[in-house]
């Protein structure tokens, strides 16, 4: 929690003090000369106003004769409500102006804060405190970051920071993170408890003033003081990832992206909607309000995003994402730290609202100060020292000067071997990086209720990627033009089921394979008999389940075809105890598609024949840009879902059967 001074956060004055005229009369001119303008102006301001609000009743009045004139009455209708609205404003602003003449005290009044000499003085007083503060925050760089550590260790302690890292993680509170990140004008510490000042903050800064120092010193502080079962980070870096670099490699950091990857930033923000929503759900379960008063909450999470504007420019369909988490993030425990250089027009007044801990460096528009703090005063700040700032949380400003670490990596080092020594579990990652164009790894066969599921490749549901395994049960279909990689599938899968049906392998498999490839005169088929018989599975008559695998098999599908093996196909796909896993070039020569349960489709870049094929149109347009220049890559059509597979590429020599 922000510690504040017992004193108003107000500038220490000058050593010369404000200054106050000798001539009280030359003052009393100086007000009266002063006044006489405000009127003066306020006059103009007056007419201003009332000419601007009078002359479009005065055309919509003569648009009214014209219509009358003419006898459009129908016209006549739908001006009248325009011109009595017209007429409503100008006696309002009539009213406002005299109930502000009638309410204006006398020359000399005293009000709230005296006269208006008194308020002028008042304000000569905190900008000479102001800059006062700014001076003594300047000549002192305050402590650096891993001396804060050190004192937060054990009594005595000397030993390296990772133990006084450790030290902070057990003596660390569940419903709060503070954050030692600076000093403050009396050389006191800076604490910020982002849950209990916050829930979130907006940073706002020009280019060279420290914002990427600040956030980066503010994350390495949260990384100190909570142990990564209780806070995660996730980095949202749109300035090229030389701020965040290097917080990726906290034990405490979940999701790093940067604007030069926009495919894995919109994983990032989808990652985020999804995390929210099931945040949502337990709670909702645990019967509680927060995720504080759950019996095992999940860790805290803090989105950070630096240069906010970037991201909002080069993504602005996935904004809601952020506002749903400033809005509904507090009590999900998550928190939100956004940085920009400009804040004016680039953060929405909803998210806006939800941001109650503002902090600002040096800026140069004195209106973007007062945006944020209610006063001009970042204008004040010296470019020369980075790092100073302000920062208001509905208590009055306070400044402050960020305190970095001296060795930002080592602190990462010696962070990663206090996660070691506690024996602390990486957090599973909120989101992956999108499907590889070449994916050479490979998974172990998984059986389930005695039938084998075959490893083929990385599924991606939009934010993580899942290793999927084909159900040898129910027929299933390969569709797309050659050099897609269907023959690479099926030679996978028939290396697999070979594996299986080698002499000792457990469990030994309880069906027939069968192998057919297209030759230069017709089919050919090779026969692996199982070792087992399998009753459950197999036909009346006491045979083996039988799994067939077929490349090219369009002309066996065709009802005319002549070729021996094409009534044994119409036989097998009619039977529940058969597997059929064929490749065909187009969807049209399937015939029968219902009867193939699983279908995963090769897209060809020509629309028609992919929607053709049955991918959905919202999906063909998530795709890449050129999916048909991927080897491998289909998708997987299953229970009314299209699921993008990248499929395994053999990265041995493959099985000639």
């Amino acid at each position: 929690m922000i510690k504040a001074n017992s004193s108003a956060p107000v500038f220490p004055k000058s050593a010369a003090g404000p200054t106050v005229p000798s001539n009280a009369a030359g003052g009393n001119r100086h007000a009266a000369g002063t006044k006489e303008g405000k009127a003066k102006r306020g006059s103009a301001q007056v007419m201003l106003t009332l000419v601007a609000q009078t002359a479009p009743a005065l055309a919509q009045a003569g648009m009214i004769w014209y219509v009358v004139c003419q006898g459009r009455w129908i016209l006549l209708l739908l001006l009248l409500p325009s011109l009595t609205g017209t007429l409503a404003m100008v006696l309002l602003s009539l009213l406002r102006m005299h109930r502000r003449s009638s309410s204006a005290p006398p020359a000399g009044a005293q009000s709230a804060y005296g006269t208006v000499s008194d308020r002028a003085s008042l304000s000569t007083t905190t900008e000479n405190e102001t800059l006062q503060d700014l001076a003594k925050l300047a000549s002192d760089p305050g402590p650096q970051l891993e001396s804060r550590l050190l004192e937060s260790g054990p009594s005595g302690s000397q030993g390296p920071p990772w133990q006084g890292i450790v030290h902070a993680w057990l003596a660390a509170s569940g419903t709060s993170a503070p954050a030692v990140i600076g000093i403050r004008p009396d050389l006191g510490p800076l604490v910020i408890d982002l849950p209990r000042d916050g829930p979130h903050a907006l940073v706002a800064g020009t280019t060279g003033s420290g914002k990427s120092v600040f956030l980066q010193t503010w994350c390495l502080a949260l990384a100190a003081s909570q142990p990564p079962d209780r806070l995660n980070l996730v980095l949202l870096d749109f300035k090229g990832g030389a701020g965040f670099g290097l917080l990726a490699r906290l034990p405490h950091t979940v999701g790093c992206v940067t604007n030069l990857d926009l495919e894995r930033a919109v994983r990032a923000l989808n990652g985020l909607q999804r995390e929210l929503e099931r945040r949502q759900r337990l709670v909702a379960r645990a019967g509680v309000e927060d995720t504080a008063r759950m019996a095992d909450p999940p860790a805290r999470l803090v989105v950070v995003i630096d240069e906010f504007q970037a991201l909002r420019q080069l993504l602005p369909d996935y904004l809601d994402r952020l506002t749903s988490l400033a809005s509904q993030g507090r009590s999900l425990g998550m928190n939100l730290v956004a940085c920009t250089q400009q804040t004016m027009g680039q953060v929405s007044a909803q998210m806006r609202a939800n941001m109650n801990l503002g902090i600002c460096l040096r800026v140069r528009d004195p209106l973007q100060s007062r945006e944020l703090l209610g006063s001009s005063c970042a204008t004040a700040i010296d470019p020369a020292c980075p790092g100073l700032g302000f920062l208001e949380q509905g208590r009055g400003l306070q400044a402050f000067r960020t305190c970095p670490a001296a060795d930002p990596q080592a602190l990462v080092g010696q962070i990663i071997k206090a996660s070691r020594f506690c024996g602390s579990r990486p957090p599973a990652p909120l989101f992956s990086p999108p499907l590889p164009e070449h994916d050479p790894a490979c998974g172990q066969v998984l059986w389930q209720s005695g039938q084998p599921q075959v490893p083929l490749g990385h599924m991606d549901d939009g934010v993580l990627l899942h290793l999927y395994r084909l159900p040898l049960k129910g027929h299933t279909a390969l569709i797309g033009p050659r050099g897609r990689g269907k023959s690479t599938l099926l030679a996978l899968l028939a290396r697999s089921l070979l594996t299986l049906m080698k002499p000792g392998a457990r469990p030994e498999p309880g069906f027939d394979l069968r192998i057919t490839r297209r030759t230069g005169h017709g089919y050919s088929s090779r026969e692996f008999p199982g070792t087992v018989p399998s009753p459950p599975h197999g036909r009346q008559d006491g045979s083996r389940a039988l799994i067939w695998i077929l490349d090219d098999a369009q002309d066996l599908l065709d009802p005319l075809c002549q070729d021996p093996l094409a009534p044994l196909l119409q036989e097998a796909l009619g039977q529940e105890a058969a597997t059929v896993i064929l490749a065909v070039d187009t969807a049209s020569a399937l015939r029968r598609p219902e009867r193939f349960s699983r279908r995963l489709v090769f897209p060809c870049g020509e629309r028609g024949a992919d929607l053709a094929a049955g991918i959905p149109a919202d999906q063909l347009a998530t795709l890449p840009t050129r999916p048909s220049a991927i080897p491998g890559r289909c998708l997987v059509l299953e229970a009314g879902l299209a699921i993008p597979l990248q499929v395994f590429s053999l990265a041995v020599k493959q099985t000639n059967p």
